[in-house]
């Protein structure tokens, strides 16, 4: 009988395999079957079982000593680079459109705008029900300071992220980068940077709880 982490490890697995076929599928058919439609499914139906798990054997799907905040900033960190991946991959395809968006109706976020509220409303979902039970502190004073260093560590991520445009701006010839700076291509891009951040403060706490732990 598996246990309810190896169920949890298999739907994370199977739906990060789904995820990405949904993303980054073949736009033809194989072998009669749509591998993003597919893949979209799969994904969706992994989430709701994930979801369902969390909330019936939330505190079984994750090891005994880990922290509520540790157990949020993993699936912090799931949903932010799911999210990151899907803003990647929007703005790299729409690199490769001919016809530079000059109004707001001419970007073809439709998909990824569906993407990303679904994902804020899981997250929002598993943030709440791994709270349940959790008492009146849900951060102590180690969550805390954890928390500030990951935030630190975003911002020099920020911070690193801007000179490196500046060089960029710098160096790479005016024709180079006039797809990228126009004004809707430009404010996607700031977006994703934001998106960036955010999966680079989750990745940094887990990191730092891990190191915590040794």
């Amino acid at each position: 009988m598996w246990t309810v982490r190896r169920q949890w490890q298999v739907l994370i697995a199977l739906g990060l395999v789904a995820c990405v076929a949904n993303l980054f599928g073949p736009a033809e058919r194989w072998w009669g079957v749509d591998i993003g439609a597919t893949g979209a499914a799969v994904f969706y139906l992994c989430l709701v079982a994930l979801l369902g798990l969390m909330a019936l054997k939330g505190s079984d799907a994750f090891p005994e000593t880990w922290s509520l905040a540790e157990r949020r900033a993993w699936v912090g960190m799931g949903f932010s680079a799911l999210i990151f991946g899907a803003t990647a991959k929007f703005l790299w395809a729409s690199s490769h459109r001919e016809i530079v968006p000059t109004r707001l109706f001419e970007v073809p976020a439709r998909d990824l705008v569906s993407f990303v509220i679904v994902m804020a409303i899981a997250w929002g979902m598993a943030g709440h029900v791994l709270g349940r039970g959790a008492g009146p502190v849900e951060h102590d004073e180690r969550d805390l300071r954890m928390r500030f260093q990951a935030d630190r560590i975003g911002d020099w991520a920020l911070s690193l992220t801007v000179v490196g445009s500046v060089l960029l701006l710098t160096t790479v010839p005016a024709s180079g980068l006039a797809w990228w700076l126009q004004p809707l291509v430009l404010a996607n891009a700031l977006i994703a940077v934001l998106i960036a951040k955010m999966l680079v403060e989750h990745a940094a706490l887990v990191a730092l709880y891990a190191r915590a732990r040794r």
